[in-house]
């Protein structure tokens, strides 16, 4: 081991984390975590919708228990499938427990040892609002070596890695580099094993602007990509590791430490959130030193170290100071209410702290306004056209999270576009399913039961559905949750007529013609009609270039809508009715209005 590494790969996204705990004390709780209950505990994660996993064994068994008679050959296979429970998909299980006890959250289950959810893990699963600072807190005293990993495989190591990685970003920052790349990442920070050596530290950073400048200078995505992969290759060769597998550690890390609040993504790049810097600051002066092994699982599962700079009053009254001023600046500018929270009646470190919360989401409101009021802009718009190509072939490598977070990727972009149209009634965070940061990125994809984006104009509303599935997964999947979504959203209106977009890279045929002249019955003899576009990203790149040249106008695109779902009555079918619009598209992006 050369390199170290935040989490696991396989339980990419810590946002699972926690329900995946509460699940793990539930059906393991009170028994050793062997081979046999860590395919059993997978089979539980894919069951619950926390995986996706052909090896679990449940089907197996169930296809053996289907049959009709008990004869000595079923009792037989049922003894083997027992026997063989772990040989599908127990290394995906344990991947899972060993994030948690890697972070803290249960104490040490392997060789069968007895294990127990410590006070870390029992807050995160009863106190959901406090995921943040929890994480924050375990990834700031995380330590390697520790009791936790030791041995021959992290000989040589001396190292807090998510500090370090604050310490690398900081330096980004003064270096006018705005962040780092999964690459950069990938081939100097995680192989900087000793959190004392100057000098490697400094060569790291020399590499990565090195790095910067070279790939900076190279034209061509396929040339800048052969560029990348070369260096890769030679880094994961010093550090016995595959491209991919380095690559993947870098996503990891970037991953568990946004889950902190402090960081945030600028397009590729990983980076400090700007919010959040007097904290950053504050953490890398604290004048931490490497915990003694006797004393680091007593520490490890206090869950309230170490003090975090919010816990210290001085600190805080200087952060709500700071807090208040930018927030009835850019209120101000903005022409919104600058109107401050209800301040605290008494003056204690909790009063303030839950003070300087609601400051942070009255702050974080007027920001996503003056967001909004941007995405008109040429920049804004160029920005939304790349994400939206490199999502459409394919091309999200480099983001942070990779392809499981292309989903949130893509409703990000769309939300976006329309936002550009800037007619928006009502309040901007309702007009999203997801969940932002403060630097107004995606945290995650929107949950499933509800609309992924819903605009409301003067005299309609827009309910907005993406996807990235293909086939005929695609009109399983959302053929019914999108009508039912409109039609919610129809029961829910005062009034103004709902349309529905569905948007996806490639649609299938059987999707079109779900839409076409779609209804949702109530009851069985009661039906609303739930009018639903659906277009391809190319297609909505083609818009994105339309706006660019001539102001979109909810109007207008009203109108198209209007049009498009006119056609349905000359048209015997979707695929008849979708080649039929196509064509419509097609004149009316190129048209002159």
């Amino acid at each position: 081991m050369k390199t170290w590494n935040i989490g696991n790969t396989t339980v990419r996204n810590p946002y699972r984390l926690r329900e995946a705990l509460q699940l793990f004390r539930v059906k393991m709780g009170g028994r050793p975590f062997k081979r046999v209950e860590q395919q059993e505990y997978l089979n539980a994660l894919v069951k619950a919708g926390l995986v996706d996993s052909k090896r679990t064994t449940e089907d197996d068994k169930a296809r053996v228990g289907d049959s009709e008679f008990v004869t000595e050959e079923y009792a037989d296979e049922v003894d083997r499938l027992d026997s063989k429970l772990t040989t599908k998909g127990d290394d995906g299980g344990r991947k899972f427990a060993s994030a948690f006890k890697q972070l803290g959250f249960v104490t040490d289950w392997e060789r069968g040892k007895s294990w127990d959810m410590t006070p870390v893990g029992t807050r995160l699963i009863e106190h959901p609002q406090a995921e943040e600072l929890i994480f924050l807190r375990q990834l700031m005293k995380y330590q390697i070596p520790s009791p936790l990993e030791s041995g021959q495989r992290v000989q040589g190591f001396r190292v807090w890695p998510f500090r370090l990685l604050l310490r690398f970003l900081k330096r980004a920052r003064e270096e006018n580099l705005i962040g780092l790349t999964k690459f950069e990442i990938a081939l100097y920070v995680i192989t900087v094993l000793d959190e004392e050596d100057g000098a490697a530290f400094e060569e790291a950073i020399l590499n990565i602007i090195k790095f910067r400048t070279d790939y900076n200078s190279i034209t061509g995505k396929v040339n800048k990509n052969r560029f990348t992969n070369q260096k890769l290759e030679v880094v994961a060769a010093k550090v016995d590791l595959v491209p991919g597998s380095l690559l993947d550690y870098a996503d990891s890390n970037g991953r568990y430490a946004l889950i902190t609040g402090l960081l945030t993504t600028h397009g590729n790049k990983l980076t400090l959130s700007d919010a959040r810097l007097p904290v950053v600051e504050a953490i890398l002066s604290d004048g931490t030193s490497f915990i003694p092994s006797k004393d680091y699982l007593e520490l490890f599962y206090h869950p309230d170290l170490p003090p975090l700079p919010t816990d210290d009053l001085l600190f805080l009254k200087e952060e709500i100071v700071n807090l208040e001023k930018r927030f009835v600046e850019l209120a101000s500018l903005l022409g919104e209410s600058a109107a401050l929270p209800v301040q605290p009646a008494e003056v204690t470190i909790s009063e303030l702290q839950t003070y300087e919360i609601r400051l942070r989401e009255k702050l974080q409101d007027v920001r996503e306004i003056q967001f909004y009021r941007n995405q008109c802009s040429a920049t804004s718009l160029d920005e939304i056209k790349d994400l939206l190509e490199d999502i459409n072939i394919g091309r999200t490598k480099a983001f942070f999270g990779g392809s499981d977070y292309a989903p949130a990727f893509l409703e990000w972009a769309i939300w976006r576009l329309f936002l550009a149209i800037n007619e928006i009634v009502g309040p901007i965070s309702r007009t999203r399913g997801f969940r932002i940061d403060e630097d107004i990125n995606p945290i995650h994809h929107a949950k499933g039961g509800a609309a992924d984006l819903t605009f409301t104009y003067d005299n309609f509303k827009l309910v907005c559905e993406m996807t990235l599935t293909s086939g005929s997964r695609q009109f399983v999947a959302e053929g019914e949750p999108v009508t039912r979504h409109v039609f919610k959203a129809i029961e829910a209106t005062d009034g103004k007529p709902v349309y529905g977009l569905f948007i996806t890279r490639k649609l299938d045929p059987n999707t079109i013609d779900a839409f076409h002249k779609a209804r949702y019955w109530k009851n069985y003899t009661s039906f609303v009609s739930t009018p639903v576009v659906a277009l391809e990203i190319e297609q909505v790149l083609k818009l994105i270039e339309r706006i660019k040249i001539q102001n979109l106008t909810a109007a207008n695109f009203r109108e198209l809508l209007d049009r498009i779902l006119q056609l349905q009555g000359t048209c015997q079918h979707g695929p008849a009715w979708y080649k039929e619009y196509c064509k419509l598209y097609k004149r009316w992006v190129n048209s002159d209005h």
